[in-house]
């Protein structure tokens, strides 16, 4: 009988992947629960829908710049294997 490499890889291992998938899918779930606040924020803090949809903007353009910085130094530092 032969044991997969599935059944090799270390309960750490499998937790890891399980928070990575977990951290990954935080910044979609955020966006989808504040998309249908937005009248409500504007609303509720006297300000116009084009300031509310402006804090999304910025989050997004702020997502795309920390991938420009955040490859270059995947590149620099390598990626570790981690099994």
């Amino acid at each position: 009988m032969q044991i997969s490499k599935e059944e090799q890889a270390p309960a750490a291992g499998k937790i890891l992947i399980i928070l990575l998938a977990a951290i990954a899918a935080i910044g979609p779930l955020a966006t989808d629960m504040y998309l249908p606040a937005f009248p409500e924020i504007s609303q509720n803090l006297n300000v116009s829908a084009s300031y509310i949809q402006l804090t999304l903007t910025t989050w997004l353009i702020g997502l795309a710049f920390g991938q420009i910085i955040v490859g270059p130094l995947s590149d620099i530092f390598g990626r570790k294997n981690r099994f």
